[in-house]
């Protein structure tokens, strides 16, 4: 008597292999003290064969930066094994939605902090104490 293969026998080469391609990390934070509201979700798309990675950070609850430090803009920035941060770009922010984002961004590393702060200016050299929030993306 033939035996029909159960569904897992089918199901679990699927899960096997989609779970060795990979995808992006993602990474659900909540804001810093600063900014206890916010809820960032950060998506990460590290090449490793290329050494680089595409960002996606979306902000929600956000208070205008006004609010955080006196600022007018947000920022985020990365630093891999170097000590110096790096301005990836300014957030695109909403302000009667409380909402900021930035998508498409690239950065080359593949393992490295991030982390948003309010600014004054959109272009600083360094980033201010004015800490929305952190991550380490690896």
């Amino acid at each position: 008597m033939l035996k029909t293969p159960s569904r897992w026998s089918c199901i679990l080469p699927v899960l096997v292999l989609s779970a060795a391609c990979g995808g992006p990390l993602t990474y659900a934070v909540h804001g810093s003290p600063m900014a206890p509201e916010a809820d960032v979700k950060i998506v990460a798309d590290v090449h490793k064969d290329s050494a680089f990675t595409t960002l996606k950070v979306d902000v929600e609850h956000l208070a205008p930066p006004d609010r955080l430090g006196g600022g007018t803009t947000f920022v985020v920035w990365t630093k891999g094994d170097a000590p110096k941060w790096h301005r990836v770009g300014a957030l695109r922010y909403d302000e009667s939605a409380r909402k900021g984002s930035i998508e498409g961004a690239s950065v080359p590393v593949t393992s490295f902090d991030l982390k948003v702060t309010a600014e004054k200016v959109e272009e600083p050299e360094i980033p201010s104490d004015n800490l929305v929030v952190t991550q380490h993306v690896n």
